[in-house]
């Protein structure tokens, strides 16, 4: 009996819903139909159960009256709690990621940095700007070699996921995102100066949150 492909299939429904609720492919309060997601990914029920059960247990799902798995909602204390956060961790990571990043990861980082300010432009394409900024980000984090700051960054991304979703009609708007932001995290970077990237970091991640604490009508806030 060859027990590592069921681990395998786990570990990769796990993963791909992971990356759908930090990219905020979920809105807040949505229920995840287990069949639904089954169909969709192409597997049985049994891989997505566990998946959503593992995500229910680091907080990231919640079971709802009816004892379906839904993303939960937040508060804007919460919201605001997540934001200062994120800024901390991220901003670390990114001042301990500035000496190790190599000249491939530089070359990675000015790739996706094109991808984001072209993706960005169209509203068609945000969703796959979302993805290249993901990647942006956690390119710089894993060159800090510090797996415990990762997780926990990991975990704020996927609390926060839902609201980024809620800021995406923002990205068009007369107030947009300062797409400059990546070149100077980037110029920073290349430059070595780890004070420079942090602020840069900080800027970038604080732009969504400000934004959507201005409009809270854009979110599902909790009662």
């Amino acid at each position: 009996m060859n027990l590592l492909q069921p681990v395998a299939i786990n570990e990769a429904v796990y993963r791909a819903l992971r990356d759908q609720l930090m990219r905020g492919e979920f809105a807040a309060g949505q229920c995840l139909g287990i069949e639904e997601i089954a169909l969709a990914m192409n597997t049985s029920t049994m891989p997505v159960r566990a998946a959503l059960n593992r995500l229910a247990e680091q907080r990231v799902l919640e079971r709802n009256k009816s004892r379906s798995m839904q993303v939960p909602l937040l508060t804007l204390e919460r919201l605001e709690d997540i934001r200062r956060s994120r800024l901390l961790l991220e901003g670390a990571l990114t001042a301990w990621a500035t000496p190790r990043l190599n000249p491939s990861d530089l070359d990675l980082l000015k790739d996706l940095a094109r991808k984001i300010a072209r993706a960005l432009k169209t509203p068609s394409t945000i969703d796959q700007g979302l993805v290249h900024n993901q990647a942006f980000h956690f390119t710089i984090y894993q060159a800090a070699s510090s797996p415990t700051l990762l997780s926990m960054v990991e975990s704020l991304w996927l609390q926060s996921g839902p609201y980024l979703r809620a800021s995406r009609e923002l990205m068009h708007r007369a107030q947009g995102p300062d797409l400059a932001l990546h070149d100077r995290i980037l110029q920073a970077l290349v430059d070595r100066d780890a004070p420079a990237a942090q602020v840069a970091i900080e800027q970038d991640i604080a732009w969504a949150f400000d934004r959507l604490r201005a409009v809270p009508d854009k979110l599902s806030i909790a009662a």
